[in-house]
């Protein structure tokens, strides 16, 4: 029987399910069934209010969040509880090189499955041994995210496509990275340093396990530094020249799972941007 006791309690556990994950505006249905997140960097001026900028992803239709390190000025379990009690998954994390030792256990406790470092300190660009000594550095560091029950993986920018000394960057790194350590392909910077996403992913699909989404405007010119001047080519997905459709459907079929929309520079406000994304995407059938 519904005493009215009960139905207090009820109404009492429904009211804070609700204020814990709000509602969403739009189902966090898409066509291709796939799930997407969104990489925090995205909204790092509105991070003064995490929990409303979490609630405004999720509320819009994304289902997972890429932690970074401006959100890590709290306990891991503290920022864990805040994502999963507003609806969101945080599957995946990135941290600076030259802290990814000391913030191992955080990431484990954040409850990550990857750990992510996405790029390595600018004085390493400029030689083929430059990233030789980071890749050394890297597996260092992938081995204890390993003991501590993570994935270890590397984001690349443009500047690894560079061409020096007879050589890349990126291939250097991927000889010398352990065969453990996963590759988190951001499509855009790809595409800006004039690589073929789709050749990429195909050459290093052992690697491959997540991608980072950003359209690129039609007629950019290739670029081989990550500054403002190469942000200026990024749009929403969609709005640019990459063919989404190709390229996520041969990232699911090569088995990757994580997607997330990493907005660095828009002409758009960011909820707006962050919605324009999600329309897109969630329609799109790969």
């Amino acid at each position: 029987m519904l005493t009215r006791r009960r139905f207090s309690a009820l109404a009492a556990a429904a009211a804070g399910a609700t204020l814990a994950a709000p509602l969403r505006s739009q189902a966090a249905v898409t066509r291709s069934g796939e799930a997407f997140g969104v990489q925090l960097f995205t909204v790092r001026n509105d991070i003064k209010d995490l929990a409303a900028t979490l609630g405004m992803i999720y509320r819009i239709g994304y289902a997972t969040v890429e932690t970074f390190p401006a959100v890590y000025n709290r306990p891991a379990r503290d920022l864990k509880k805040l994502i999963e009690g507003l609806g969101l998954k945080a599957p995946s994390g990135h941290f600076d090189y030259a802290t990814l030792e000391e913030k191992v256990d955080y990431a484990a406790e954040l409850g990550l499955e990857y750990m992510i470092c996405p790029m390595i300190p600018r004085p390493m660009w400029d030689s083929l041994d430059g990233f030789k000594q980071g890749a050394q550095h890297l597996n260092k560091i992938a081995a204890q995210a390993r003991a501590a029950g993570l994935k270890f993986g590397y984001h690349p920018h443009d500047y690894e496509f560079r061409p020096i000394q007879g050589g890349r960057g990126f291939d250097v790194l991927m000889r010398e990275l352990d065969p453990s350590v996963r590759l988190e392909l951001d499509i855009f910077w790809a595409a800006e340093a004039s690589q073929d996403p789709l050749e990429l992913m195909r050459k290093n699909r052992e690697r491959l396990a997540l991608i980072h989404i950003k359209d690129r405007k039609p007629g950019a010119a290739v670029s081989y530094v990550p500054d403002a001047q190469a942000a200026r080519s990024i749009t929403e997905a969609g709005a640019g020249d990459i063919d989404w459709k190709a390229v996520l459907g041969e990232a699911r079929r090569l088995g990757v799972k994580q997607y997330f929309v990493d907005q660095d520079e828009t002409a758009l406000p960011i909820e707006e941007s962050l919605r324009v994304n999600w329309n897109y995407l969630s329609q799109l059938n790969f």
